[in-house]
């Protein structure tokens, strides 16, 4: 298991990438964390080859995805942390071609954009909600999964 650190948790409530209001147009395989960006890709008829999502947003404030997907997995991930079970099942998955695939998150989905990142290949599109502002667009390639290898580095490793 992989725990942030305060210093850590400061550097990540920075938007990685460029923020939009509109959903740009994408040509590529899409990953959605959370549960509104994934709702409303969904919602666009867009189908992100994986969603990761809680049923929460706010913490707290339950939300409800109508989306039958081809596959769902359950894994446990506390708050602050990344749990070796996601880390495992996001590297398994970003070896499949399979799409429109969901990771069901019990505790908190926020920090599973870090091993997508990771994991998956370059040109890959990892989208994330910027809460009252948008939705953060990254197309991965070196320079974002060198800054990622970096944060994991920086994280307690337990």
């Amino acid at each position: 298991m992989y725990i942030i650190t305060q210093e850590l948790r400061e550097v990540l409530k920075k938007p990685f990438g460029k923020i939009y209001k509109e959903l740009p147009y994408i040509n590529g395989k899409v990953i959605s964390i959370g549960d509104i960006t994934t709702k409303n890709l969904l919602s666009k008829n867009i189908i992100p080859h994986l969603s990761i999502f809680d049923l929460k947003t706010r913490r707290n404030i339950p939300v409800s995805i109508e989306h039958r997907f081809s596959r769902v997995f359950q894994v446990k991930n506390p708050p602050g942390c990344i749990s070796d079970e996601a880390l495992g099942i996001i590297r398994h998955l970003s070896k499949v071609e399979e799409g429109n695939t969901a990771i069901k998150v019990e505790g908190e989905e926020d920090l599973l954009a870090l091993p997508v990142i990771k994991y998956f290949p370059y040109g890959t599109y990892v989208l994330y909600g910027q809460p009252n502002m948008g939705v953060v667009v990254l197309r991965v390639d070196e320079d974002l999964k060198k800054r990622v290898n970096k944060i994991f580095s920086l994280m307690i490793k337990k």
